[in-house]
């Protein structure tokens, strides 16, 4: 991807988390990434598409780092809890929290937004649902409700430690990780 391009799709998903969806202006993402407003224009045709691609580019890029994170885990478990690591520890935390909720609200009310929102679900929950699988392969699992209870569950403690982070409700990563990890192991019946 063209470096210019990928400052601005950066920037416009920090003006996302901090201004929202109906209020991030081009002017804010033009000062953000440093570039003018004519190039922006550019490369994006409207700031609607602006920060749709800039929200597609955000969940690309952390999917695919959650992903190589875990790649190289020799058990099911491990790769959960490399997963885990990934998704807690991301630099960006508060801004992609942010970012999430934000266009899981104007989803409600955006038809045009909802298929986005419905991939990054798929997405996920298409990666749990690999590593469980996996476990339940190896044995490494045992789990105590139907796999799919247990992957619908962990899909929705992530949503919802992911609103806790974005409001500033004071859940910080380091608990996040613990939410996660123990309700994982619970619902999955670990056997490590």
């Amino acid at each position: 991807m063209d470096e210019q391009r990928e400052r601005i799709l950066r920037a416009a998903a920090d003006v996302l988390a901090e201004r929202g969806f109906d209020a991030g202006r081009l002017r804010d993402v033009a000062t953000t990434s440093g570039v003018s407003i004519g190039a922006l224009q550019h490369y994006f045709e409207t700031r609607d598409a602006l920060f749709r691609e800039a929200f597609a580019w955000s969940i690309d890029d952390l999917i695919e780092r959650w992903r190589a994170g875990a790649a190289d885990a020799t058990s099911a478990w491990r790769r959960f809890e490399l997963l885990v690591t990934a998704l807690t520890t991301d630099a960006t935390l508060v801004r992609r929290c942010a970012t999430w909720t934000e266009f899981c609200a104007i989803a409600s009310r955006r038809e045009e937004l909802r298929e986005g929102v419905r991939r990054v679900h798929a997405e996920w929950q298409a990666l749990v649902r690999e590593i469980v699988h996996q476990g339940l392969q190896s044995k490494e699992f045992d789990p105590t409700v139907p796999a799919d209870l247990a992957i619908g569950s962990l899909v929705a403690l992530v949503d919802g430690c992911e609103m806790a982070v974005a409001s500033g409700s004071g859940l910080t990563a380091e608990r996040y990780a613990e939410l996660m990890l123990g309700t994982a192991r619970v619902l999955l019946g670990v056997r490590v």
